[in-house]
């Protein structure tokens, strides 16, 4: 069992499950991340501009630095688009043999693996 996830509606934490508050009366969002941070609790992904991460219309987690969820404890694979944050989903072609990821927000195609010998 991992983290609450949870979800920013106005200026209130929300469970994104069953939807209970958590706690309201936050001022920015630095005392959101704040309270996050110091409690059993992750929130949606973003990218750059802040916008967040969607699959089929609901927002999907990070836990422990690589590890992509949805709302339902579904594991997913996923990686994170190095020009704008947004979020990469494999690409399934037979004629690629890497491990391409396209990025549902730029169209930005990119190799993880890659990626971090280059680094």
């Amino acid at each position: 069992m991992g983290p609450t996830k949870a979800i920013v509606k106005g200026q209130a934490l929300y469970e994104v499950v069953g939807g209970k508050l958590i706690k309201d009366g936050f001022v920015n969002q630095q005392e959101i991340e704040d309270y996050v941070n110091h409690h059993y609790l992750v929130l949606p992904v973003v990218d750059k501009r802040g916008e967040p991460w969607l699959l089929e219309g609901m927002p999907v987690y990070c836990l422990h630095g690589t590890q992509y969820e949805t709302v339902q404890d579904e594991r997913i694979h996923l990686a994170r688009c190095p020009d704008c944050g947004g979020m990469g989903i494999r690409v399934d072609e037979i004629a690629v043999e890497s491990d391409c990821i396209r990025c549902t927000a730029c169209g930005h195609e990119f190799d993880t693996r890659l990626e971090m010998m280059e680094n």
